[in-house]
C-alpha cells in the first residue's frame, strides 16, 4: 500500500488502523468510517458514499496485504452498518470484494470475510434476496471449508441469510439492528462475533 497514495475522504489514521495488524485498531478506524458515512447520508452525498466503498473495496479489500484486506473487510461492513436500510442500494458493490475473500488462502480471512457479510446481510435484510445466486455460491464454498471456524461461521451467515429472505422477521431471530443505535449498544451488529473462538 503506497502511504503517499489519497485516500480522501479517509483519513490518514483511518488509513494507517485499517492497515495495522491489531484487530482492535482496525475496529476503531471501522467506527470512524461508519462515522464519516453517516454524515454523508446526511447529506445524500451519495458520490462520497460510492467512493468511500469503492476505496474499501479496492486498495484494501482487494489488497495484496492481508492486513489491508481486513481492514477493507471491516470498512465495508461499518459503511452497511451506516446506510442502514440504504445498504440495499450499495449491495453489489458491498458484496463483491468479501466474496472475493471467500477464495483467499489465509483461513482467518475467510473467516473475516464471513463475519463482514453476516453483518451485510444483517443490516440489508430482504434486501439481499437479488444477490441470493452470488451469496449461495459463495457460502456454498465455505460449508466444505477445511477449517471449523469458517465452517461454522458460514453457517451461521446461512441461517441469517435464508432468515432475512423468510416471513419470519432477522431481529427475531438474532436481535435487533437498526441505524439508531449507538456503538455502546449491546445488540449492535459490528459487536456481533460469530464465535469466540477468534
Amino acid at each position: 500500500m503506497n502511504p503517499e497514495k489519497d485516500f480522501a475522504p479517509l483519513t490518514p489514521n483511518i488509513v494507517r488502523a485499517l492497515n495495522d495488524k491489531l484487530y482492535e485498531k482496525r475496529k476503531v478506524a471501522a467506527l470512524e468510517i461508519e462515522k464519516l458515512v453517516r454524515e454523508f447520508v446526511a447529506q445524500n452525498n451519495t458520490v462520497q458514499i460510492k467512493h468511500v466503498i469503492q476505496t474499501l473495496s479496492q486498495e484494501f479489500a482487494l489488497s495484496q496485504h492481508p492486513h489491508s484486506r481486513k481492514g477493507g473487510l471491516i470498512g465495508l461492513a461499518a459503511c452497511s452498518i451506516a446506510l442502514g436500510k440504504d445498504s440495499g442500494l450499495y449491495l453489489k458493490e458491498l458484496i463483491e470484494p468479501v466474496l472475493t475473500c471467500f477464495n483467499d488462502a489465509d483461513s482467518r480471512l475467510r473467516y473475516y470475510a464471513c463475519e463482514a457479510l453476516y453483518n451485510i446481510v444483517k443490516v440489508a435484510r430482504g434486501a439481499v434476496l437479488p444477490h441470493f445466486n452470488v451469496l449461495f455460491d459463495g457460502l456454498s464454498k465455505l460449508a466444505a471449508d477445511p477449517d471449523p471456524n469458517v465452517k461454522s461461521g458460514s453457517e451461521l451467515l446461512d441461517r441469517l441469510r435464508f432468515s432475512s429472505g423468510s416471513t419470519t422477521s432477522t431481529s427475531k431471530l438474532l436481535g435487533r439492528c437498526s441505524g439508531t443505535q449507538t456503538a455502546s449498544s449491546p445488540s449492535y451488529c459490528r459487536h456481533y462475533r460469530m464465535s469466540q473462538t477468534r
